[in-house]
């Protein structure tokens, strides 16, 4: 008897589940960024590259690969924040990021990118 109203209790807490999944309303999508939304995103964080890199080499001094990786994980915290901020998608962002390294569109003489990847090796032992 007791075996049957814990089946009961499953059953409903799945049917539950499965209505409000159901009814659920879906996540509104901002709207797609235009080509100068996409410029001043690129320009947003092609002027924390340098910093975000600085940050990334503090925390792994001696693994260029792993450096690479901090950065680019600070650059998708970043990106999700400027898309926030200006009300257009993330990977518009991301997108303008790739077309900015990709197709050289201006940007002020000191801010330098740097599009390559360091090979991965084993990391050295401190």
């Amino acid at each position: 008897m007791v075996r049957d109203w814990r089946w009961g209790l499953l059953g409903g807490v799945v049917l539950v589940a499965g209505v409000r999944a159901a009814t659920a309303a879906p996540l509104g999508d901002a709207p797609a960024a235009t080509e100068q939304e996409r410029g001043k995103a690129f320009l947003s964080l092609a002027f924390e590259e340098k910093k975000m890199r600085r940050e990334a080499a503090k925390d792994f001094p001696a693994d260029l690969w792993s450096q690479d990786d901090a950065f680019h994980n600070a650059e998708y915290k970043r990106a999700k924040a400027v898309a926030g901020e200006k009300g257009i998608r993330v990977p518009d962002v991301l997108l303008a990021v790739d077309e900015g390294l990709h197709g050289r569109w201006p940007r002020p003489e000191d801010v330098t990118l740097n599009p390559s990847v360091p090979p991965c090796r084993p990391r050295p032992i401190h």
